[in-house]
């Protein structure tokens, strides 16, 4: 090659580079290089990018998976102060009245904060570089600032977008009763005091976090979330749509999770949700479900034409037993050309913000579900994870796969783990045995966040010491006494 090597900041050198773009490329002996701009400038064979190429810092892969950073497509990032505090014998539905609601009114900036550095980091860690929040976060601020000292890209909404939080009692309403005792329920529900209680309330803060858009460059920028589950009227949830779409913006909202919800949501509008809303103009491409586990023909038949996507969690709901995994349309939906996602959820409903581990349950319950091995394979769970996920939170064009142009959200495996040895087959080993154990370096936007298993800008023990004594002040606070399980069973002998 002729002339003076272009300057870059970062060469990724002698990797297996899965770049998940259109063709599945793969460089068994791989190169990328980063400008300074934070975007990729070319990815190819060590061979011609190492000649093309001379930057300041060089990494060498060793011959490891090198992949585009997973996108978490739907979680909660303010409950790890309290992650494993509840009991498996707890019923859900107390779950939100006696505890997270407790928590809400509980809960204080500082320990925000602290819950979502910890999810952070523990996203990184595990080769997620960008998430979208379901718009639980009392203080978006304090998410920001965390998300920023960690490094990772995140995509922020206002909190709690809702005009009828009595919603939870199954999507009934006061003014809009399926039984006579809906409204003696509703007022059972915890009130949570920080959080809007009137359409006017929610329509005063939705679009707030789309502010930080106006930065091209910013790691944490905004989109529209709206809680659901029967907590937001239909007027509420058209306007939340109207300013998503002036905004260009994904919009994220809970929908169909669990049986009551589904059916509740069924009753106000009269037919199956999804067609409905698809009728309505609010199901669309720039619109993505959380969860979506409960579906019609009519309903799959709606998302596919509408090109809108679902962020699939299936942990959990394997957590609290709803059947996803044996009732789910979300494979079926993914082979017919469906846009599916990935999610965590929080840290009570799947216990671990983990993009690998969600993808492997998708992969293996989907397999077993339809007694089919072929069903769904290695390379389609690394799809939801990358690519996937990046169309749902609207960064198709910015991440998802290694592309020149594109974001340099970067996971770097090490061969140097026993579920990589012998490394037979890098997507087989990486997918069925290592998955995030292995994970290495993780770059975003150019620059090394995780360098040989180190956060680069963090003192980890110094953090951890912090949080642990948050959640203890927290649940001191909340006068809560962490129980053990005490599900009754049967003595054995031997």
């Amino acid at each position: 090659m002729n002339g003076k090597p272009q300057s870059a900041r970062l060469l990724i050198r002698n990797g297996y580079v899965i770049t998940m773009d259109d063709d599945g490329t793969i460089f068994e002996n791989g190169a990328i290089a980063i400008g300074d701009s934070g975007r990729i400038l070319a990815v190819g064979y060590d061979s011609d990018i190492g000649l093309a190429f001379s930057a300041t810092k060089t990494i060498d892969a060793g011959g490891a998976p090198v992949h585009p950073g997973f996108v978490e497509c739907h979680l909660h990032a303010s409950y790890h102060l309290f992650r494993s505090v509840l009991p498996d014998q707890l019923v859900e539905s107390e779950s939100f009245d006696t505890f997270e609601g407790h928590f809400y009114n509980t809960v204080n900036d500082e320990e925000e904060y602290f819950s979502v550095l910890l999810a952070c980091m523990e996203m990184v860690r595990n080769g997620s570089t960008c998430f979208m929040e379901a718009g639980t976060i009392l203080t978006p601020a304090m998410a920001a600032k965390a998300a920023n000292e960690v490094g990772v890209r995140a995509i922020l909404g206002d909190p709690f977008v809702w005009d009828q939080p009595q919603g939870f009692a199954q999507g009934k309403t006061e003014d809009k009763q399926g039984c006579s005792t809906c409204a003696a329920q509703a007022k059972l529900h915890t009130v949570l005091e920080r959080a809007p209680k009137t359409r006017a309330e929610a329509l005063a803060v939705l679009g707030n976090e789309l502010r930080r858009n106006a930065d091209p460059d910013a790691l944490v920028t905004g989109h529209v979330a709206v809680l659901g589950l029967g907590t937001a009227s239909e007027e509420l949830m058209m306007e939340a749509k109207a300013c998503a779409d002036a905004a260009s913006v994904t919009l994220n909202i809970h929908q169909s999770y669990s049986p009551a919800d589904t059916e509740a949501d069924r009753n106000r509008f009269g037919k199956d949700p999804l067609v409905h809303l698809h009728e309505t103009g609010f199901l669309s491409r720039n619109v993505t479900l959380g969860h979506a586990n409960h579906l019609t023909d009519a309903e799959c038949d709606a998302l596919l034409d509408s090109g809108a996507s679902i962020a699939w969690a299936p942990a959990a709901s394997m957590m609290w037993g709803h059947g996803s995994s044996l009732h789910g349309r979300h494979a079926e939906l993914w082979r017919r050309g469906a846009s599916i996602a990935l999610g965590s959820d929080s840290p009570n409903w799947s216990n671990d913000f983990d993009l690998w581990r969600q993808a492997n349950l998708a992969v293996m319950a989907a397999r077993d579900v339809h007694m089919d091995r072929t069903y769904l394979i290695a390379e389609d769970g690394l799809y939801m994870a990358t690519r996937g996920g990046a169309r749902a939170v609207g960064l198709e064009k910015q991440v998802g796969s290694l592309e020149a142009g594109k974001r340099a959200d970067i996971v770097i495996h090490t061969l140097d783990r026993p579920e990589m040895v012998p490394s037979t087959n890098m997507i087989r080993n990486l997918f069925y045995a290592s998955r995030s154990k292995s994970v290495h370096t993780v770059v975003i936007d150019g620059r090394v966040i995780l360098e040989e298993g180190r956060f680069t800008q963090l003192d980890e023990r110094a953090i951890y010491a912090e949080i642990r004594e948050a959640s203890r002040s927290l649940l001191s606070r909340m006068g809560h006494t962490v129980e053990a399980n005490a599900v009754p069973r049967m003595r054995r002998q031997g």
